[in-house]
């Protein structure tokens, strides 16, 4: 008779969620297992890995960001050390003025009291070739997240503990009892759904009011353009290396396919010509698909039909920002 391994949790998918829902537990010592196969179509590793608790065009804070980007920073830095690998970058964001924006954000700032997050007065010293006729204003506590690598990493951690396994599972194998559950011989307490888009097509979520994007960005370089912060205006420009840049994003809500397409291609190249006239190399147009609900807030529950079953997921274009928080919370909710 086969023995049956037996585990506290199984997450299943390991992209930005399920590696910091991973990581918690890790933290208490709850013993787990993570699913997964690398996937087209994931939005963590297509992301750029922006993070930013601005609204930009509203000039405001975004949802509980007084929350989240202090926990944030201490965590991302906390898991490089443990992974002994670079991915999260803080750097500030420059905003290209309009002719009437200084204004907007003089307001903006008084009235939200964002004194911690943005510089108004308008600066004029960004590298040439960069079109600033109004100057820049500055949101400050914000990072880039080289999510692959933070990812691909922390993979490589799971597997030097006997806590990954690469197997596509399958919602039909997983057998429901009432003090636990199986899956391929292995006996769990809990199961924790971490997917992204593609948990919209599992049975247990279906009654979600799923609303997911296509998002589009650009892998480019740019000669002789040096940048150490981001640059937004309509898009970002984010450096990522020797004048190596991605600027995005588009959003899209109906879609054929994960193939990348032209129009958004010359939507992105368009906005960088409001940016700027230097020349663009394209080395890669990249696309995923945002896992997003209606209400535009992450979903972090256990199932009441289901209670063995939770799911995290949701995170949507602030991810990176809110799930180090959010782990920790499922966490909570798990125990």
């Amino acid at each position: 008779m086969q023995k049956t391994e037996s585990t506290d949790i199984l997450i299943v998918g390991q992209g930005l969620a399920g590696t910091l829902l991973s990581y918690q537990l890790f933290k208490k010592n709850i013993a787990h297992k993570v699913i997964d196969t690398l996937k087209d179509g994931s939005a963590s590793r297509a992301a750029a890995g922006l993070i930013n608790p601005i609204v930009v065009k509203r000039v405001t804070k975004t949802w509980q960001a007084d929350l989240f980007y202090p926990y944030t920073h201490q965590l991302y830095q906390e898991l490089e050390s443990l992974l002994q690998t670079r991915f999260y970058y803080p750097m500030a964001i420059n905003k290209l003025y309009g002719s009437d924006d200084e204004q907007f954000w003089h307001h903006r700032y008084e009235k939200e009291q964002l004194d911690n997050y943005i510089s108004v007065k308008a600066r004029h010293d960004l590298p040439n070739g960069i079109h600033q006729p109004y100057g820049y204003g500055t949101i400050k506590p914000c990072a880039r997240l080289d999510m692959a690598t933070m990812l691909e990493s922390y993979r490589q951690f799971l597997q030097k503990n006997d806590a990954l396994i690469e197997k596509d599972f399958k919602d039909e194998d997983l057998e429901l009892t009432d003090n636990c559950l199986q899956w391929q011989g292995l006996s769990a307490n809990k199961v924790i759904f971490c997917r992204g888009s593609f948990d919209t097509e599992s049975r247990f979520f279906s009654h979600l009011k799923w609303n997911n994007t296509k998002g589009e960005l650009l892998d480019v370089k740019v000669a002789g353009l040096k940048l150490n912060n981001i640059i937004s205006k309509g898009v970002f420009v984010m450096p990522v290396g020797e004048q190596r840049f991605k600027i995005g994003a588009t959003y899209a809500h109906h879609w054929e396919n994960l193939l990348p397409t032209e129009n958004k291609l010359n939507e992105l190249a368009d906005k960088w010509q409001t940016i700027s006239s230097l020349p663009l190399k394209i080395k890669q147009q990249i696309t995923g698909i945002r896992p997003t609900l209606a209400d535009r807030r992450p979903v972090l529950k256990m199932l009441d039909d289901y209670p063995q079953i939770g799911i995290f997921n949701g995170l949507g274009s602030r991810g990176g920002l809110m799930a180090p928080y959010l782990a920790k919370e499922m966490v909570a909710k798990i125990q």
